[in-house]
């Protein structure tokens, strides 16, 4: 029963953090709207392309954003940390720097 519970529960958080990071971060960002819609996938920081690492990372019109997560992260980790500790380790301060992010920040203009 232990093991059922625990893999269900396992089952269930991870699906629900996969479908939160798709949602708020993938789906905003440039590359795959890139996809479908734009003819450039280039950040409108000018520093490269738009893609999950780019913004989590390096784009500077993050920076601020960036910094308070850091911050948090370094306490116990290093940065830069990988995507799968940032969310296991970090959800909280994670999906913090998700809502803290103006997607119109990133369009390009």
């Amino acid at each position: 029963m232990h093991t059922y519970i625990h893999t269900y529960i396992h089952t269930y958080i991870h699906t629900y953090i996969h479908t939160y990071v798709h949602t708020y971060i993938h789906t905003y960002i440039h590359t795959y709207i890139h996809t479908y819609i734009m003819e450039e996938p280039t950040c409108s920081c000018g520093k490269g392309v738009q893609t999950t690492d780019h913004t989590i990372y390096e784009c500077n019109r993050l920076t601020k954003e960036r910094d308070r997560l850091k911050r948090t992260v370094t306490r116990t980790n290093r940065w830069p940390i990988t995507k799968r500790d940032l969310i296991r380790r970090h959800y909280k301060e994670f999906t913090e720097f998700i809502n803290d992010i103006q997607f119109d920040k990133l369009k390009v203009e």
